[in-house]
């Protein structure tokens, strides 16, 4: 800071010389000098003029003319010559000295009272970033992420950005950031949920082993959690279990009051398992939920049918991403969007369905009946 305030002090000294530089330098004799002279040579006409007029060589009237013009002359010129010589540089150095000392005591006092001199100093790129109330969720991010990567082990951090990242669809990183608040911070119910859901959506609706443990774990810890019995009953499904997948909705069932909304979506999926009409289909991978599946659980509390439904429709709108020639699936999604309530993201389903199909006209024209019975156009 002493460098800081040193420079202050000479900008003040430099600001103070220019200012009192005209108050305290004497007039310049060039400057005075010809004023001066043309007043001398005034006053030796009129003695002139007296001194022809005592020798008669000149009329009273022609010398009261001559020394009326002359007058007016030595009236114009001598202020300049008065002002010149009658204004000594010390009458005005009260007044420097006054403005020396009162502008730097203004300038503290000011400073003192208004400013903060005790503040400590910011590094630029600190002050130049946006409040976080203020700035972009993408600049945010930037932030966390730059900080957990100088901080990796930073879980705090970790588990602030594992929900951003998932509803920013970013599941693969939602499901690392939330194994890393795991370990950093402990495993909780939200954390396995979040990190096995992020972990199911990003294998494209598949549950993996990782997110089958993290619902074992959660199942163990709260045996009357609905969502992670259904995910691990439909992991058994994944992984053509039919029998033991059967047993697992059967037991669901039996637990399950008799008014619960989901009772319909479980009885559906066991349906699926014991069918013996699609044998080949059992060991495929789910196709995401019918439009009786999301109808059965439209009424779900938030937490399980978020779970149940949402993860099952944004596994097969992802799965569809490599996947579009798959007509029924395309038509599925667009009947989940409706249940759900979410009409613009069915019109953008059908138009992208409607790019992937382009060169299927018989799928475009059960895509284009479809759409007509649901009222999204033709």
């Amino acid at each position: 800071m002493t460098w800081l305030w040193l420079m202050f002090a000479t900008m003040t000294v430099a600001v103070l010389m220019v200012l009192l530089r005209p108050l305290t330098t004497a007039p310049s004799v060039a400057a005075t000098e010809p004023a001066a002279a043309d007043v001398a040579v005034y006053k030796a006409q009129l003695a002139e003029l007296d001194a022809d007029l005592a020798r008669g060589l000149v009329q009273p009237a022609e010398v009261e003319t001559a020394r009326r013009e002359i007058a007016r002359r030595l009236l114009a010129a001598a202020p300049e010559a008065i002002a010149a010589s009658s204004a000594p540089a010390f009458a005005l150095r009260p007044l420097a000295l006054a403005v020396a000392v009162m502008t730097p005591l203004l300038a503290i006092t000011g400073y003192s009272l208004l400013g903060s001199p005790h503040l400590p100093a910011a590094p630029f790129a600190s002050r130049a970033t946006a409040p976080a109330d203020k700035a972009p969720v993408e600049e945010l991010i930037a932030r966390v992420e730059a900080r957990l990567a100088s901080n990796p082990g930073d879980g705090q951090g970790w588990d602030v950005i594992a929900p951003v990242y998932f509803r920013l669809q970013r599941y693969a990183d939602a499901a690392n950031a939330y194994a890393r608040a795991s370990a950093l911070l402990g495993e909780t119910t939200p954390r396995l949920a979040g990190f096995a859901e992020a972990s199911t959506l990003a294998a494209n609706g598949i549950v993996t082993e990782p997110a089958r443990l993290a619902y074992e774990k959660i199942a163990k810890a709260e045996p009357a959690r609905v969502e992670p019995r259904f995910w691990l009953a439909l992991a058994l499904e994944q992984d053509g279990k039919t029998a033991e997948a059967a047993a697992a909705y059967r037991a669901l069932l039996v637990s399950a009051p008799k008014d619960a909304e989901w009772r319909a979506l479980v009885e559906e999926r066991l349906a699926l398992v014991t069918s013996v009409s699609k044998p080949a289909q059992k060991a495929e991978p789910p196709r995401g939920p019918s439009a009786d599946d999301i109808s059965a659980a439209a009424k779900m509390s938030d937490g399980d049918r978020g779970q149940m439904i949402r993860g099952m429709v944004d596994g097969l709108a992802k799965r569809l991403e490599t996947e579009p020639n798959d007509l029924p699936g395309w038509q599925r999604l667009l009947q989940a969007y409706l249940v759900l309530g979410e009409r613009d993201r069915a019109l953008a389903a059908l138009a992208e369905a409607r790019r992937k199909l382009a060169g299927n006209p018989k799928a475009l024209t059960d895509l284009t009946k479809l759409a007509t019975s649901l009222g999204l156009g033709s």
